[in-house]
């Protein structure tokens, strides 16, 4: 059963986010619903995993340890610069938003399945993983900033944000890559509609 509804996951994805583009562009309260988004996208991935045991586990390593480094990052501005999360993404312990768990789990496992369509060794696809993870990230943060997902200090966005999420997407890549082993066609189309959803966004 679940198998053949996720048949069905990926226009779920295309629907969502072709309405989410349209509330962005009529509306200045439509990212308030940017956390149900990736609560729906985090759980389409999940359920479309092929082993839910497996799943379950690099879920709860992907999200405690994004969790984590957000924290350290945000309290520190040693990992990716000084920025602070603001009220959009909803519910927030110690000062991150909770839902941002949700959103490296996404990212990483929808640029690893990606990667995963390249027959290279395990380790190769991970460090490719953290590239295609980085691009994402790059075509998120103007969005963010415009919408008020975060805010960096100074306005500026360090180089090293992005060497340090490739470091730790590349590292959480392997991970997951290590315990799964089946491809995710879900993610592969979250990947292609993040892409294209946020560098619609960028150019509006």
């Amino acid at each position: 059963m679940r198998a053949k509804l996720s048949l069905y996951f990926p226009l779920v994805l295309v629907i969502f986010h072709i309405i989410g583009f349209v509330l962005f562009t009529q509306s200045d309260s439509a990212s308030d619903l940017t956390w149900f988004n990736l609560l729906l996208c985090g759980t389409l991935v999940f359920l479309a995993e092929a082993n839910l045991k497996h799943a379950a586990f690099t879920f709860v390593v992907l999200f405690l340890g994004g969790f984590l480094i957000e924290l350290v990052g945000t309290k520190t501005g040693y990992l990716f610069g000084e920025y602070a999360y603001e009220d959009v993404l909803g519910w927030k312990v110690f000062g991150v938003s909770v839902i941002i768990g949700v959103n490296w789990f996404a990212i990483v496992v929808a640029a690893s399945n990606v990667a995963k369509l390249l027959k290279l060794p395990l380790f190769v696809q991970a460090l490719l993983a953290g590239v295609l993870c980085v691009i994402i990230d790059f075509a998120i943060e103007p969005v963010a900033i415009k919408y008020g997902f975060w805010t960096w200090a100074g306005g500026d966005i360090p180089l090293f944000n992005y060497v340090t999420w490739f470091a730790f997407a590349a590292l959480f890549s392997y991970i997951y890559l290590k315990n799964s082993k089946v491809i995710n066609k879900t993610a592969i189309w979250l990947f292609g509609v993040w892409l294209v959803f946020f560098m619609a966004l960028n150019y509006v």
